[in-house]
């Protein structure tokens, strides 16, 4: 079995060294793009399994990196976690209709996160 190759958005250099740290911990592969356009070119690439965004970002905001995604990669979905400090329910109820499969509250439970990553790379 192959390891899981995961790629986290993220535009807060604390926010990504500690979610780096705590996936390459449990093993996974770990790519980093520190705005919204790099995490659309990382991962339309097809080079990962799942991505971990924050939901506002630089360039193009997490919602958008979804809707791009989504419209792109539609024979090879990639699996996708939204992180965010929102707490509008309005926000996670638009980001699920638009197809993201896990919505996380920052500041997140890294126990939460695992359990997560479990559950959409077993999918």
């Amino acid at each position: 079995m192959s390891v899981a190759r995961i790629l986290v958005a993220e535009d807060d250099p604390a926010s990504l060294e500690l979610l780096h740290a705590f996936l390459e911990k449990k093993g996974y592969e770990v790519g980093a793009a520190p705005d919204g356009n790099r995490a659309l070119e990382m991962a339309a690439s097809g080079e990962f399994d799942l991505l971990i965004m924050d939901v506002h970002m630089p360039l193009y905001g997490g919602q958008e990196v979804l809707l791009m995604l989504r419209k792109r990669l539609l024979a090879h979905p990639i699996k996708i976690i939204a992180l965010t400090a929102d707490t509008r329910w309005e926000l996670r109820d638009e980001m699920r209709r638009d197809g993201v499969d896990g919505y996380l509250i920052k500041p997140v439970s890294l126990s939460e996160l695992g359990k997560e990553l479990t559950r959409l790379l077993a999918a």
